[in-house]
């Protein structure tokens, strides 16, 4: 009997259409939901799904529950369910749990991983070094936790994709500028980190091993490329540093991540800093429970 894997916007980022597309050459059958209308699909794209629902917006859930109610209908159960995009997680989790799919994360674990506060416990736990942080709320506050570790100060989303929407703060005027702002969500302010980024990439099974990793190195600072809109520069490195391994295999085992990609980063320290490491050292940044974005998966 051929299982069921539902597919959220496999046409974005348009390289996504080969995860269905190998689902179908294993024998499994694809079922796409995305907001693209059919015609504009590649005929390559088309030949990834067994079957196409189109909704007018992917952000309506009640829209894209009806589409996976119909699905379940007219194929039986559900055996799978999934994005592989960022944006889409929380949402991903909530159908699994609505429509009992038991082969991925439901709701409450994904916030373990979207909440950038709460990835710093997991870190703790497996024992990897990460940036001193407070929750943004007055500038007292902010000014209170600037004192003990110093400018310049990382601010972004608590929940956000990406570097998006994040400032570094490098004196008292800037921070006072930062607290006119009316925050749209609940913002993280964290100690800089003088360094370049690695990222440790892979999959883990059912069983939370890790079946394939791989690194890549970032020279120049995500964040800047962002907000300066200059050009991305980054490389996969074939001899994966050796404590980078160490790091990433503790922290994929501290979350119990099980049956998806990881894309995990870390600071190479290029500079001392009095109460979290010395050049050379490693910090853990951030987690992304999802294949790296843009082409790295491909590369």
């Amino acid at each position: 009997m051929q299982k069921n894997f539902i597919f959220i916007s496999p046409n974005f980022p348009k390289t996504y259409y080969q995860f269905p597309l190998a689902w179908k050459q294993l024998g499994g059958r694809s079922l796409a939901i995305s907001d693209a209308n059919y015609n504009s699909l590649s005929d390559v794209q088309k030949s990834a799904f067994d079957d196409y629902y189109q909704v007018s917006s992917l952000e309506n859930y009640d829209e894209v529950y009806r589409a996976v109610a119909w699905f379940a209908h007219r194929y039986g159960k559900i055996d799978w369910l999934e994005s592989n995009n960022e944006y889409w997680l929380f949402q991903d989790a909530k159908l699994r749990q609505d429509f009992n799919i038991t082969t991925g994360d439901k709701a409450d674990d994904v916030m373990h991983y979207k909440l950038k506060s709460e990835m710093k416990a997991y870190y703790h736990k497996a024992n990897v070094p990460t940036a001193r942080y407070h929750i943004v709320s007055t500038l007292e506050a902010g000014r209170e936790f600037i004192s003990k570790v110093g400018y310049p100060v990382v601010v972004k989303p608590n929940n956000g994709v990406g570097s998006s929407a994040t400032w570094k703060i490098r004196n008292d005027g800037e921070l006072e500028d930062f607290y006119k702002i009316q925050l749209p969500h609940e913002y993280i302010m964290e100690e800089y980190i003088p360094g370049y980024i690695l990222s440790f990439d892979g999959i883990v099974d059912e069983n939370n091993k890790i079946v394939y990793r791989t690194c890549h190195v970032f020279p120049n600072p995500v964040m800047e490329i962002v907000n300066e809109k200059t050009d991305c520069i980054f490389w996969n490195e074939i001899d994966m540093p050796k404590d980078l391994n160490q790091m990433g295999e503790k922290l994929i085992h501290a979350f119990d991540l099980r049956s998806r990609f990881f894309h995990t980063e870390y600071f190479r320290m290029t500079e001392d800093k009095e109460g979290l490491g010395k050049k050379g050292d490693l910090i853990g940044l951030e987690v992304n429970m999802r294949p790296p974005g843009g082409y790295m998966t491909d590369m």
